[in-house]
Order: structure tokens, then C-alpha cells, then sequence
């Protein structure tokens, strides 16, 4: 009888499993209708959170200067250049200056130069970015891979790297209509190009003195404005206003950055600065910091064969910038529990989505599992 007692006590002690109670998805308030321009397209996206959204349809039309992006990024690329170094010095040919009266009888954005002229690589990407200058796009490749064609066959494949499937150069100034794209690409680029310091640098700079061209501004007339950081400005007869903007806006006191970008506008820049300051103006009231999972909160219960009952809760707090109508899917995964367990006992994770957000959050008992009492360990059942 006793050898009985004693094996009933000591045999071992069965795990208990906890169960959810978490939802598995949630939406945050309801998605808003933004003034998607009525003519050409349009993009959104926040970084960190992902795609905004889209104007209806996005096939690829005419970019215009936006092409310069990636004219700017496979140079910086090749040739990085931290802020405020100024690069290897290119010297400007005959040729140079002749691309210059040749592209300026076309009547592309051009700067002068004069054959002897001394440009550094940052001061070529100045007039590259800032007051938009085909002939400097031109040198640029010709300094980079030798020769135009080559850099162009070079666009074309990092655009293919970066995903941008509807987007294709023919040119590296974006004057010919056949340099095709569509914003969501020309956000990518965006996103990708603001990346390399030198270029994020220039595009928020207002003006620039180069030593033939004298002082050049920005195209950019919303720098500064509505959180306006850049980034670049397109305009030709076929491809309407262009632009690609990045802006850092201040939501709940949390920052956030907003890119996006307007193709095919009437009204040429002023059309496309018109649309993208609607959409901005439109987007900030509907973002927010929201907290998807607060320390301390109860995302799943337990109750043991003993009676012992209790929670397990997030270790953590996560609050992200969320569009209105953002769904947050949660997934937990738990471990069984053992018949004893101090208080905060890592016994799980949360996994938290939210467009491109992701989360693992730790998951703790709440209180102690102290196991069961020697009256259920002698009568339990086998």
C-alpha cells in the first residue's frame, strides 16, 4: 500500500497546454479614399509599413527627368560618395560641349559648359538632380562606363534587381518618351536612391553654385514644404508633369516617411506639385501611432488538471504608424507548460503583422504555475 501511495505521488506530472485568446486579425478603423488625381497616376508608401496604395491603372507611360534617379544611383553605385565629399574631378571635352548645343536645340534641360571645365563628381550630380541637366546625365555615363549605351544597358539591369518590372531606359536623361515607368517603380527607385547619402544630401538642398553654370535651384519648389525632403522633378510634352517626392511627416510625435509619386499630370510641374500636396495634406490625418500589443496584455489562459488557473501575457509594448484600415494579424505559438513555473517564464512568442511591419514579442506567465497539492497527486486518476 505504501510503495502504491508512493509511486501515485511521484509518477510525472502531466503539462498543461494553453489556449489563445488573442484574434488573429484586426482592422484598425476604417481605409480612406484619398484624391487620387483624376488624370496620369499616383503612389503612396510608408516606410516601414509598405504600399499606400495606387491610383487606378499603373501601366507604364513616359518619366521624363524622374529617369535621372537611376542616372544618379548606378554612379553613386560605381563611385560612392559620403556627404559633403566632393569625388574624382571630371574635365569637360569638346564633345561635352556639343552634347550641351545639341540637347539645348532640343530644348532638354541643359547647363553650360566649356571644354577645360573642371566638375567634380558631387558638383555633376548637383546639376544632375537639382536644376536637372540632360548634358551632365550625359557625362556622368561617359565618366562612369566609357560610353552612354553602356550605362543605359546598366540602368536597365538595375532596374530589373530592384523589381521594377514596368519600368525600361532608353535614355539616361528620361527626354525620350520610350524611357518608360510607373510611380510604384519610381518609388522603389526613390526609396532605393535616398538610401545613398550623397544623393539624399543633394536632393534637399535648394540651390548650388557650379564653376560655368553659376548658381542653379531646385526644381523641386516643395522643399521644405508639408515635410517636403525631395527628390525629383520631371517634365516633357509626353510625359506631363513628373514627380517623385519623399517627405518626413511627425505623426503622434512619431516620425514617419512618406514617399510617392505622380506620373503623366496636366499642367505640367505645377500639376504635379498640385496632385502630390493634395495626397499628402489627405494622408497625414489618417495615420496614426497605434499599439498593436501592450506589456502586460493577456493573449492567452491556462487552467492545469489541478484547478490551477492563470494568464500569459505580452513582455513587451509595439506601437507602429498605421494608415486607417490597416489589417494586424497575430500568431502565437506556446509551449506546453510544465507542472511548476516561476512567474515571468518565457513560454511562447507573438507574432505581429502589419503590412510590412513585423514583431516577435516575448510571452511570459503572469504569475507563478506552483503545481499541484499532495491530496491531487495521490487520488488523480491514470
Amino acid at each position: 500500500m505504501l510503495a502504491a501511495g508512493a509511486f501515485q505521488y511521484f509518477r510525472p506530472l502531466p503539462t498543461t497546454a494553453a489556449v489563445s485568446v488573442t484574434p488573429a486579425s484586426e482592422q484598425l478603423g476604417v481605409a480612406p479614399t484619398l484624391p487620387w488625381p483624376a488624370a496620369g497616376e499616383a503612389a503612396l508608401y510608408q516606410e516601414g509599413a509598405g504600399a499606400i496604395g495606387t491610383s487606378v491603372g499603373q501601366s507604364p507611360m513616359p518619366m521624363a527627368s524622374t529617369a535621372k534617379m537611376m542616372t544618379a544611383l548606378v554612379v553613386l553605385e560605381d563611385h560612392p560618395l559620403a556627404v559633403g565629399q566632393p569625388g574624382p574631378v571630371i574635365t569637360a571635352t569638346q564633345a561635352d560641349v556639343a552634347t550641351f548645343y545639341a540637347e539645348r536645340n532640343q530644348n532638354e534641360s541643359v547647363l553650360p559648359v566649356t571644354a577645360g571645365e573642371q566638375l567634380t563628381e558631387y558638383q555633376l550630380l548637383q546639376g544632375l538632380l537639382l536644376p536637372s541637366a540632360s548634358n551632365y546625365a550625359d557625362m556622368l555615363a561617359k565618366w562612369d562606363l566609357g560610353d552612354v549605351p553602356t550605362f543605359v544597358n546598366r540602368m536597365n539591369t538595375r532596374a530589373a534587381a530592384l523589381g521594377m518590372s514596368a519600368t525600361h531606359y532608353v535614355d539616361v536623361s528620361g527626354f525620350s518618351p520610350l524611357s518608360v515607368s510607373t510611380p510604384s517603380d519610381l518609388v522603389t527607385l526613390a526609396r532605393t536612391a535616398m538610401r545613398q547619402p550623397a544623393f539624399a544630401d543633394i536632393v534637399a538642398q535648394p540651390q548650388a553654385a557650379l564653376p560655368v553654370a553659376g548658381v542653379v535651384h531646385n526644381l523641386d519648389t516643395l522643399l521644405g514644404q508639408s515635410g517636403v525632403v525631395g527628390i525629383k522633378t520631371g517634365h516633357t510634352d509626353a510625359a506631363g508633369g513628373c514627380f517623385v517626392v519623399a517627405a518626413d511627416l511627425t505623426i503622434d510625435a512619431a516620425p514617419v516617411r512618406i514617399y510617392g509619386a505622380v506620373m503623366g499630370q496636366p499642367n505640367a510641374l505645377a500639376g504635379a506639385f498640385t496632385a502630390t500636396i493634395n495626397l499628402l495634406h489627405a494622408l497625414s490625418p489618417t495615420l496614426h501611432l497605434r499599439s498593436v500589443v501592450h506589456r502586460n496584455d493577456v493573449v492567452a489562459r491556462y487552467q492545469t488538471p489541478w484547478d490551477e488557473a492563470g494568464t500569459i501575457v505580452a513582455d513587451q509594448s509595439i506601437a507602429w504608424v498605421l494608415l486607417d484600415g490597416t489589417i494586424v494579424s497575430r500568431r502565437l505559438t506556446l509551449n506546453e507548460l510544465p507542472a511548476t513555473l516561476p512567474a515571468g517564464s518565457r513560454v511562447g512568442t507573438l507574432f505581429i503583422e502589419a503590412g510590412t511591419h513585423r514583431a516577435e514579442v516575448p510571452l511570459v506567465t503572469a504569475t507563478a504555475i506552483n503545481g499541484p497539492d499532495a491530496g491531487w497527486r495521490l487520488t488523480r486518476s491514470f
